[in-house]
């Protein structure tokens, strides 16, 4: 998985979403778990029977031609699948409502060491490329093959924000004052590491305010976004 691959189904009103990234893949669906089962549920039991079902006579046709699996076996199966790669355990969300229902399947932790599909592999060619694959906008990587200019996202980030990147979002993965946080990082806390140091990170959507509208609060506190994640589980997997 060196790439993020995003998919689409369009064959249903409301689109499957397939996005496969460096570090997971991730499957959305629509609508969520149909009640009783809901969101805590699918996070806490391993083997889900429902007691009503969206196409109970559909399901049995399907069984019978065995072209589906039995009620029921979904969960175990995947959880068995993961265990026996090697790979985290997968994570099952939803909301309130079951509008939708996200399967996250995390990679093996030692999948970047295998030829042409790690981390390393992972070019781009600026800052703004690595930015929008961070957030999801454009699988933006390149294998090198087919574009010579594209140089590997941690020489990107040393030399077009700063070297203490990784440093500042893994203490940000807990909220923190920009006092406590630059006290951790021993910089003095100062206009000018601040616009060095934070404040590009804030417009590469890697991190954010607490208060966005309230920037000069006293009680202002940062913290990692998604993307954020995204960007720190590349710079740890690159070691």
């Amino acid at each position: 998985m060196s790439n993020a691959v995003y998919h689409k189904s369009y064959e249903l009103p409301n689109p499957i979403e397939v996005q496969v990234w460096p570090d997971k893949m991730e499957i959305l669906s629509y609508p969520g778990p149909v009640p009783p089962v809901n969101s805590k549920i699918i996070k806490t039991q391993r083997r889900i029977v429902a007691r009503e079902y969206r196409n109970r006579r559909i399901g049995d046709i399907l069984k019978e031609l065995h072209l589906t699996e039995g009620r029921g076996t979904g969960f175990p199966t995947i959880y068995s699948a993961m265990e026996a790669n090697g790979s985290p355990l997968p994570r099952f969300d939803s909301d309130d409502e079951s509008s939708y229902f996200l399967v996250t399947l995390p990679a093996h932790d030692d999948w970047s060491t295998g030829a042409g599909n790690g981390v390393n592999d992972l070019l781009f060619n600026n800052l703004e490329e690595l930015i929008a694959f961070s957030n999801g906008a454009s699988n933006g990587a390149s294998n090198g093959a087919s574009n010579h200019g594209a140089r590997p996202f941690i020489e990107i980030i040393s030399s077009e924000l700063h070297d203490r990147v990784q440093e500042i979002l893994s203490l940000l993965v807990k909220k923190m004052s920009r006092s406590s946080l630059f006290e951790a990082t021993h910089l003095s806390n100062q206009t000018k590491n601040r616009m060095k140091y934070l404040d590009p990170l804030i417009n590469a959507g890697w991190i954010a305010f607490e208060y966005p509208n309230e920037r000069t609060n006293p009680n202002q506190t940062y913290k990692i976004t998604d993307s954020g994640k995204r960007i720190l589980n590349m710079m740890n997997l690159k070691g």
